[in-house]
């Protein structure tokens, strides 16, 4: 079931005096997070509370944001920490466009026959390409997300790779042996 509330950054600190605080974007960029309309943090109680900006820059890879509702320096030190949502209708996605949290668990499948490797467990970012970490039930398996490998991501249908051979073998047999694949 696809989240309506997606995290989207964090608060890390207070900026100046009059409530102002800078966040850590988790978007593709900060200039996506300060575009947002409406951010909300997670209540107690359970539900989510909506932070109206009032003004939002990118700075220095992070986003300055003046929110209605913060009108202190305190109010604005007591969020430090605090993850920052933003509904899924107001991420602005082109068409095609998949978010990451909509393919943790799906299953990771031959986009030849069929095969079912096993499920998303994450994905991790790295300098050359980003990794997709799949669970096999043997042990996980670091896929790299590039087009030779990996054909299709479907929300609603899974993961479809074209891995060469071999490729998902090694996860079992380590299980099956030592921790270093010795009998």
């Amino acid at each position: 079931m696809k989240k309506e509330y997606l995290e989207c950054g964090r608060i890390v600190c207070q900026h100046g005096v009059r409530g102002a605080v800078k966040a850590e974007s988790w978007c593709d960029a900060p200039s996506v997070l300060a575009s947002l309309p409406v951010l909300y943090l997670a209540a107690k109680s359970g539900g989510f509370l909506p932070l109206t900006p009032e003004n939002a820059s990118v700075y220095k890879g992070t986003v300055l944001f003046s929110f209605k509702e913060i009108a202190s320096a305190d109010e604005a030190i007591a969020l430090r920490g605090h993850t920052l949502y933003a509904k899924r209708d107001d991420l602005p996605l082109s068409p095609g466009q998949v978010l990451r949290q909509d393919l943790y668990g799906l299953p990771v499948t031959d986009a030849n026959d069929g095969k079912v490797y096993g499920t998303l467990r994450e994905i991790r970012e790295s300098p050359a390409a980003d990794l997709l970490v799949v669970e096999t039930g043997g042990g996980e398996v670091l896929l790299p997300d590039v087009p030779a490998f990996v054909k299709k991501k479907d929300p609603d249908a899974g993961i479809f790779v074209t891995p060469i051979p071999g490729f998902f073998d090694g996860a079992a047999e380590n299980v099956a042996g030592g921790k270093d694949g010795t009998p």
